[in-house]
């Protein structure tokens, strides 16, 4: 097994400490944490932006945006749940 790619989040052009996938009786939610705000559920209404650390931030500051893709709620939770992404408090 692959260990997993390391990325840091944003929601709302915010970056957020930690977040998890729980389950809950409507299906998988996206719990964040934020040093200020505390955990909070997201969802669809929420942006969200991921930031590869495979690159040098040289290299990733001359990309589109910085390095950050937008991805969608369903997206990163599957990202989350197969273990290919593991989120960072930082970079």
């Amino acid at each position: 097994m692959l260990p997993a790619r390391k990325v840091v989040l944003r929601v709302n052009g915010e970056r957020v400490a930690n977040a998890r996938v729980l389950s809950s009786q409507e299906g998988p939610e996206l719990v964040v944490t934020d040093p200020r705000l505390g955990e909070f559920p997201v969802g669809e209404h929420f942006t969200l932006e991921l930031l590869e650390l495979l690159h040098p931030e040289e290299v990733g500051s001359r990309l589109p945006n910085g390095g950050w893709r937008k991805v969608s709620l369903g997206i990163l939770i599957a990202l989350l749940k197969s273990g290919i992404v593991r989120i960072v408090g930082h970079c």
